[in-house]
């Protein structure tokens, strides 16, 4: 292939040459007949030498991609003979190893030979040693058995004991379960007749002023409380005198003031059932309407219209319970009564079951 292109490089360089010299060719101008074909000879000279040019120059560029062919020839050729003398080196290597190994191993098969023959020794001392256990096993088994059989023995025993005093204690139990029971059917009925008679006192329905302390926020200073309470209601007329059993709010008996009040401190918590209040006979009914009537908190009812005496009872259905009785007069007028009596039972605890 590098030959051809040579022979190629120089044909040509001939070619060239000759273009070169029919260009100098010099044709003396005798016969104006021949100008126009030397003319077109002279164009197609230059066409050929441009062509010679440009086939020049390819094949320098052939020669350089030769050359530079010819460098990678060489460089491969290098690297093939680099390649050969690192096998060889390599393949010399591992000959080396391999005798050094085969060395190695020769001695640790002989090594494992040795180990192999001690362990069979020794695999004998055990099952020596393996026979003389067993037969010390055997030994203890029948030792244990016979131990065992002592101790089954032994529980048997001590199980029909025990069951012996579960008996003994099951049949105690048993008594002191049925006295029990007596006892508490004893103490059911005890209760229950209790509660039975709580219940019947607890329905007595009595007199739970008489004698309570009573209290007003404007007294008179000749009227005195306690005959609100004192149970004497029986005068049908009283002129004012040493006598008198009534009581009169205000400073003075013409007064009139407002937001009076008069209350019974009962000494205990007590179911109401009714409550009466006895007004002057004599005169000054009127004094005494508009009065409310409190137990504690709960309105029980107000005074309507001139009466000598005014009642107001408590269903069963709405039962109340209070510890204290308040008379309110709060227009302009002053409380006149006799007496105040208040009809309940009790008295109770607040957390009672009974209220």
């Amino acid at each position: 292939m590098f030959r051809a292109v040579i022979l190629q490089f120089l044909l040509l360089i001939s070619l060239s040459a000759s273009a070169d010299n029919i260009t100098s060719l010099q044709i003396p101008n005798t016969a104006n007949l021949i100008t126009g074909p030397c003319q077109a000879i002279k164009v197609e000279s230059e066409s050929i030498r441009e062509e010679a040019g440009r086939i020049r120059q390819e094949g320098y560029a052939a020669m350089e991609k030769a050359y530079k062919v010819k460098d990678e020839a060489y460089e491969t050729l290098n690297s093939a003979f680099e390649s050969r003398r690192e096998l060889e080196s390599l393949l010399v290597d591992m000959v080396t190893l391999m005798k050094t190994q085969t060395s190695t191993t020769s001695l640790y098969i002989q090594d494992m030979r040795n180990v192999l023959t001690g362990l069979a020794g020794k695999v004998e001392q055990l099952e020596e040693s393996v026979s003389g256990v067993k037969q010390t096993v055997e030994d203890k088994t029948a030792e244990l058995k016979q131990q065992g059989g002592n101790l089954a023995d032994k529980l048997r025993e001590d199980r029909a004991l025990l069951e012996q005093e579960i008996g003994k204690v099951k049949m105690s139990l048993d008594e002191v379960g049925s006295e029990l029971k007596s006892k508490i059917d004893v103490t059911t009925s005890l209760s229950s007749s209790i509660k039975s008679r709580q219940q019947v006192w607890m329905s007595e329905i009595r007199l739970i002023s008489l004698y309570k302390s009573v209290d007003q926020n404007h007294p008179h200073p000749d009227y005195g409380n306690g005959v609100v309470t004192d149970g004497n209601f029986e005068y049908s007329e009283q002129p004012h005198g040493e006598k008198r059993n009534h009581c009169h709010t205000g400073p003075r008996w013409d007064s009139k003031i407002g937001d009076s009040k008069l209350w019974i401190n009962l000494g205990g918590y007590f179911k109401i059932h009714r409550i009466f209040v006895w007004n002057l006979r004599y005169c000054c009914l009127e004094q005494l309407v508009g009065t409310h009537v409190y137990a504690d908190e709960e309105l029980i009812g107000t005074v309507v219209r001139e009466a000598k005496y005014h009642e107001f009872l408590i269903p069963e259905e709405q039962p109340t319970y209070a510890s204290t009785i308040t008379l309110h007069q709060p227009l302009e007028r002053n409380i006149h009564v006799l007496e105040v009596q208040v009809w309940g039972n009790g008295p109770f605890s607040e957390d009672d079951i009974f209220t």
